[in-house]
């Protein structure tokens, strides 16, 4: 049987037909497979096809550091929301809603509070976005190299695969700075509440050990792995299916996105990422914001507990200022580092 199965899989070959299960370049490439169709082929083709134009450090690099300026551009703009937003996920009855949660800060305490405890996700978001997009970069450079094709686009599935990998990756850094971030949100008008990322680390770790800087690493990784999927597969649609506006064109005499419309794709993926993910969000905060390490034994009874006392729509409470948050941060991540890369492409070619 199995060499009878050998001879079929050679006429197939023969036949110019592509495989179903191919050792080199995968199923991935069948067009009679749902999440390939409309794709272009590529054939098998040796992993070592791209070995005379491998990008190396170099381009492994270049990933990262367009990552780092993008993150760190996105949340000097969006910060004063993400304050915001936490206020309302981590507040039983204190605001009415986004209005009056911008009002009471303002007047109660000043408008320096909105970037309060920004030195934590400033120093660390450039390194998240940094990892995320260098990881999902060089995935599909890696998917890209093991199809032999330079032009190879990406299946839906590699998206999904290089995402996951990359907001899994990202939550190792994501969950400690998130935890400084949001027991200063949360601890504000506290009596000897820390006020600066610096003095928070040190109050986390002196009062609950350094474990504690991982609380919620769980929710993290479950958040951003599904949520960075869907981050990369709706921005490359819309890179896909809404023609570029430049005059510039690109190798395949396409013209090429302006940075406007990348803001719009990015910020359009933000939004539509955070949706499904934000219940997830909001347990996160909840947890890690916690006096109490043993207020919560995990995200379930997070979401048991606060569910039962303040009903089910507090999963999506503060969901209105991410929102609104998002369009400025991932729409600025996404340009940056996509004007880095075209600049930079010289470099590597």
């Amino acid at each position: 049987m199995l060499a009878g199965r050998m001879q079929q899989q050679q006429q197939q070959r023969a036949a110019g037909f592509p495989l179903l299960v191919n050792s080199q370049a995968g199923w991935r490439h069948n067009p009679s497979n749902l999440l390939t169709q409309n794709v272009k082929a590529a054939h098998s083709a040796p992993i070592l096809a791209f070995s005379g134009k491998e990008k190396g450090v170099l381009g492994f690099a270049l990933h990262f550091a367009g990552g780092t300026l993008g993150g760190m551009g996105g949340i000097l703009l969006s910060y004063p929301l993400d304050t915001v937003k936490v206020r309302m996920q981590t507040s039983v009855g204190v605001y009415k809603g986004m209005g009056d949660c911008i009002s009471k800060i303002i007047s109660q305490e000043g408008l320096k509070t909105f970037y309060r405890g920004i030195g934590a996700p400033l120093s660390a978001y450039g390194v998240i976005k940094a990892i995320t997009f260098g990881a999902y970069g060089n995935c599909l450079d890696y998917f890209a190299k093991r199809a032999g094709d330079p032009d190879h686009v990406p299946t839906y599935l590699e998206i999904i695969t290089a995402g996951h990998i990359a907001g899994f990756a990202a939550a190792f850094i994501m969950a400690p700075s998130d935890r400084v971030k949001v027991t200063i949100q949360a601890m504000r008008g506290q009596p000897n509440a820390p006020t600066t990322a610096i003095a928070t680390y040190k109050y986390i770790i002196q009062t609950y050990g350094v474990k504690s800087l991982f609380r919620g690493i769980q929710a993290t990784a479950l958040r951003d792995g599904p949520g960075m999927a869907l981050y990369y597969i709706i921005y490359d649609g819309a890179k896909k299916n809404f023609g570029g506006w430049s005059d510039t064109l690109d190798a395949k005499g396409k013209p090429m996105h302006t940075p406007i419309q990348m803001l719009m794709f990015g910020g359009a993926s933000g939004v539509i990422s955070w949706l499904p993910v934000y219940p997830i969000d909001v347990l996160k905060s909840r947890i890690q914001a916690a006096q109490d390490p043993n207020q919560y034994k995990g995200m379930l009874d997070c979401a048991v507990k606060s569910v039962k006392a303040e009903g089910p729509f507090v999963l999506y409470r503060g969901c209105l200022p991410v929102l609104l948050a998002a369009v400025p941060l991932h729409g600025t991540v996404f340009m940056v580092y996509e004007m880095w890369m075209q600049a930079t492409k010289h470099l590597v070619e």
